[in-house]
C-alpha cells in the first residue's frame, strides 16, 4: 500500500494548484476523476465562477445504510512553478516533501485509498459514499464552501481528509472565525491652519483599535485582531478615512456572534464626533463544535485507533478547515483524518509515509462503522 500511495501521491504534487490558478486545480481534479471512475464511482464536476477551479463529487451506492462524506480540497498556498523547484522527494526519514504534500494532497489520495480498499475487500455496509472534492479552501472556500454543504446537508456522518496534527492527534473541534472591513469616514482639513473642522478618521481607528483588541477573552476562547490599518495620504492633512481588518475567533457561534453584535454596535456610536463607520462582512466560518454526534464518532476513532496500534488525542484547535461548515449543519464531523504531517504553507511541508498504513485503515474503518453507530444499530 505504502508504494502505491507514494506513487499517487507524488503524481498530485507533481501538479501546481494554487487556489489561483484554475488550470492547475482542475488538472488535479482530472487525476482525482478519473481514478473515481476508475472505482466504479458516479462523477459530476461543477463551476460557479471561472476564477476557481471546479468541485468534484462522486458518489457510490453501498449493500448498507447511511451517508458517509468525505472530503478534502485540491487546492494550496503555493505558487505556479513551485512543483519544478521544490519536486515531491523522499528523505532518509520517510518523509515525503513537495508543496501540498500534507495540505492537502496527502488527504485526498488517503480518501482515494480508503475507498479502494473497501471496494476491493467487498465490505460496503454504507448506503451512499461520497467522495468532494473543493477548489479554494486555502482562501476560504467561496465556492467550495457552500457546494460542500449542498452535498454534506443530512448526511450521517462527515470524515474531513485534513492530515492529522504533527503528533498524531485527530481535530475534533475548531475555532470559527470571521473577517470584518471597518470603514471610518471623517472630514479632511488643513492640519496647520484650521484641524478643528476636520474630522479625524485616523483617531477613530486608534480608538476603535483599542477598543477592539481588548475584546480578546481567553477564558472564553475569543481573539480579536486587528490586522491592518490605515489611515491618511499626508502629515498636513486631517484624514477623512481610515480602514481596519479585523479578525475574530472563537470555539463557540453565540460567543463569536456576541462579539460581532458587539462591534456592531461600538461602531453606531463613535467616539470621534462626526466619524461615520461601517461595517463589512468579508468572511463568516462558524465554529466547529463538538456535538454528541462527533464525540462518539470521536471515541469510535480512538477505539479503532488502539486495535491499529496507535494512540492520538482528539484536538481542539484555533485553525478552520472546510470541517467548520460541515459541522455547522449539525453532521457528526471528525477532521484530520488523513496521515501525519507539518510544517503546512512553508518549504519545509512534510508528511510522514509510515503513517499511511495505520491512518487509511482507520478512515476505512470509520467508513464502515460510524454510520451503524450513529443510527444505534452496533
Amino acid at each position: 500500500m505504502q508504494e502505491d500511495y507514494a506513487r499517487d501521491l507524488a503524481a498530485l504534487v507533481a501538479i501546481d494548484s494554487g487556489s489561483d490558478d484554475p488550470d492547475g486545480v482542475n488538472r488535479v481534479a482530472d487525476w482525482i476523476e478519473t481514478r473515481l471512475r476508475s472505482l466504479g464511482f458516479a462523477v459530476s464536476r461543477s463551476s460557479t465562477d471561472p476564477a476557481y477551479g471546479d468541485v468534484l463529487v462522486g458518489r457510490r451506492r453501498g449493500a448498507g445504510s447511511g451517508t458517509v462524506v468525505l472530503f478534502g480540497h485540491m487546492d494550496t498556498v503555493f505558487e505556479r512553478g513551485d512543483a519544478v523547484q521544490r519536486p515531491f522527494s523522499i528523505d532518509a526519514d520517510g518523509l515525503a516533501h513537495g508543496p501540498g504534500v500534507c495540505d492537502d494532497k496527502a488527504g485526498v489520495v488517503a480518501g482515494l485509498h480508503a475507498a479502494a480498499h473497501l471496494i476491493a475487500a467487498g465490505d460496503e455496509r454504507y448506503g451512499e459514499l461520497v467522495l468532494v472534492f473543493t477548489p479554494d479552501e486555502e482562501i476560504g472556500s467561496p465556492v467550495g464552501g457552500p457546494a460542500l454543504q449542498s452535498v454534506a446537508r443530512g448526511a450521517d456522518v462527515a470524515l474531513c481528509l485534513e492530515c492529522a496534527r504533527e503528533n498524531g492527534d485527530l481535530v475534533l473541534a475548531r475555532k470559527g472565525a470571521v473577517d470584518l472591513v471597518l470603514e471610518v469616514d471623517g472630514v479632511a482639513a488643513h492640519s496647520g491652519i484650521e484641524p478643528e473642522r476636520g474630522v479625524h478618521a485616523g483617531l477613530e481607528a486608534a480608538h476603535l483599535t483599542v477598543f477592539l483588541q481588548a475584546l480578546a477573552d481567553p477564558a472564553a476562547r475569543l481573539t480579536v485582531n486587528v490586522g491592518m490599518l490605515r489611515a491618511g495620504e499626508r502629515t498636513n492633512v486631517v484624514p477623512d478615512r481610515a480602514v481596519l481588518h479585523v479578525e475574530a475567533r472563537a470555539a463557540e457561534a453565540a460567543v463569536l456572534n456576541g462579539v460581532i453584535d458587539r462591534i456592531r454596535a461600538r461602531c453606531a456610536d463613535p467616539a470621534v464626533p462626526g466619524a461615520r463607520i461601517t461595517v463589512r462582512e468579508v468572511d463568516h466560518c462558524p465554529p466547529m463544535e463538538a456535538g454528541s454526534g462527533a464525540l462518539r464518532v470521536g471515541d469510535l476513532a480512538l477505539e479503532v485507533a488502539g486495535e491499529l496500534g496507535f494512540a492520538p488525542a482528539l484536538a481542539r484547535t484555533g485553525g478552520v478547515s472546510d470541517a467548520n461548515r460541515v459541522a455547522a449543519l449539525g453532521v457528526p464531523t471528525l477532521d484530520g483524518l488523513g496521515p501525519v504531517g507539518g510544517g503546512d504553507h512553508s518549504p519545509v511541508e512534510w508528511l510522514d509515509l509510515a503513517s499511511v498504513p495505520q491512518r487509511v485503515a482507520l478512515l476505512a474503518t470509520l467508513v464502515e462503522e460510524a454510520p451503524a453507530l450513529l443510527r444505534g444499530e452496533g
